[in-house]
């Protein structure tokens, strides 16, 4: 009888990656959303909300830094898979 070979394959990625890839797609996606939304009011009206002009610049921020740690924890679990 042929000997079996266990390759155990996790293809399920740990929900900390999951987490960050989320946040980083939505800060990133609302502050895209939030810009054409304030480009379009300042042509219209010159009475912006201040929440509207800044949340772009700390959305843009906080998403690259979820793309950062998602890098970061994901090339430490393939370090760890590799010994």
């Amino acid at each position: 009888m042929a000997k079996e070979t266990k390759t155990s394959h996790k293809t399920e990625t740990p929900r900390l990656e999951n987490i960050l890839a989320y946040m980083a797609v939505g800060l990133i996606g609302t502050s895209i959303i939030v810009m054409v939304i304030t480009l379009l009011l300042s042509l219209s009206t010159h009475n912006l909300w201040p929440i509207l002009v800044f949340y772009p610049q700390i959305g843009l921020i906080a998403g690259a830094g979820c793309i950062i740690g998602l890098l970061i924890v994901s090339l430490r679990r393939r370090a760890r898979e590799n010994r």
